[in-house]
């Protein structure tokens, strides 16, 4: 049988195991075309827990929804209560500790664990509090509070992210010359993790003074809770979604296969990808520098929604490679719908990624008969 949408043979069942369409429907648009991770989303939806998470199965993508909004109900319960420190430190750990719990449960790179958690996890949180120091030895501004006059912009808001966008880059652009990391998915995780734990240290580090003040340090909690919203959510998101797109464009071009590299057209330029990615960072911080705080939650907020459906295109475009490589296997079971499928790329039932499941899901599945 050969699927109308990727034109390769696939199995006779209800979904393309090697693209996920589902069979006997019309090939959608590129705006219409559904998401390789979970095919009862588009492609360029704003969903962040499948974007940034994209290997997990569907249960647990629901689980991770819980654990986001536990997360930001706890730091509002915080900041509601006045302990505006405690909140801090809980905002700007929030999106990392959901990554670690992330990379943890699917244990994507098992083979060499301790170089990519080095160089992505470890050097953003590194280089996250090397720059909050420097910023907080140099540059008088609380990062949590009403933004500088016009003498600190160019530096704060447009050299200070540049820089922070480089050094987020330069651990995972490290791992690029690897043949075991050759993948756009590869890529743009690398840059995503790297990305959330620097902007969490930078915050943490530039936010030490609060706890002179006491627990109690006193201010309005609704702009407590706008400044912790923006600086401990929306602005990791920011980043993740620019720096992940970013690494992705240049593992697009220099690891993909040649017949891939301009599926995404110019978003997909390492060029354009590394102007669009900084654009959005600095837009970023001085959104953070020229708005108030619930303003500066609502733009921000805006362009990490921009950064998310990029990164997204990327994330997409990875899960579809992969299925072009791999031959068609034997049956296996699905760990997500449980019933028999071949193994491939998707599950011919219910369409979720097969790659997208954890390791020990697939291990698990690959051994029934």
């Amino acid at each position: 049988m050969i699927c109308e949408d990727c034109g390769l043979e696939t199995a006779d069942a209800p979904f393309c195991i090697r693209c996920g369409h589902r069979q006997q429907e019309p090939v959608p648009s590129a705006s219409r075309r559904r998401y390789s991770a979970d095919p009862d989303e588009s492609a360029l939806s704003v969903h962040v827990i499948s974007t940034l998470f994209p290997r997990l199965p569907r249960d647990d993508l629901a689980a991770f929804r819980v654990i986001l909004l536990l997360g930001v109900g706890a730091v509002v319960t915080l900041a509601v209560l006045g302990l505006y420190p405690i909140a801090v430190l809980a905002a700007a750990a929030l999106v990392p500790l959901v990554m670690v719990t992330y990379l943890y449960d699917v244990d994507l790179y098992e083979d060499e664990p301790l170089r990519v958690y080095a160089l992505t996890l470890a050097w953003g949180a590194v280089a996250g509090v090397a720059m909050g120091l420097f910023l907080r030895a140099t540059i008088e501004v609380d990062p949590l509070g009403p933004g500088p006059d016009g003498g600190f912009i160019l530096l704060r808001g447009v050299l200070v992210p540049l820089a922070s966008v480089a050094l987020m880059l330069v651990g995972p652009l490290v791992l690029l010359p690897y043949r075991h990391f050759d993948d756009v998915l590869d890529g743009a995780s690398f840059g995503a993790t790297s990305a959330v734990a620097f902007v969490g240290a930078q915050v943490i580090a530039q936010s030490i003074d609060l706890f002179s003040a006491g627990l109690r340090p006193g201010g309005d909690a609704l702009l407590w809770i706008a400044r912790l919203l923006t600086h401990g959510v929306a602005l990791p998101l920011v980043a993740a979604g620019a720096v992940g797109a970013m690494c992705g464009a240049l593992w697009l071009r220099y690891r993909a296969p040649v017949r891939d590299r301009d599926r995404l057209g110019p978003l997909g330029i390492p060029l354009v990808a590394l102007l669009a990615g900084a654009a959005l960072f600095v837009a970023s911080t001085l959104a953070l520098l020229l708005l108030r705080e619930i303003p500066a939650l609502i733009a921000v907020s805006l362009l990490a929604l921009v950064a998310l459906v990029w990164l997204r295109m990327f994330i997409h475009l990875g899960l579809l490679q992969e299925s072009m490589e791999i031959p068609i296997g034997d049956a296996i079971v699905c760990a997500n719908c449980h019933h028999a499928t071949l193994t491939h790329t998707f599950c011919g039932n219910c369409g979720v990624a097969l790659r997208a499941l954890p390791k020990d899901l697939r291990r698990g599945a690959a051994a029934r008969p």
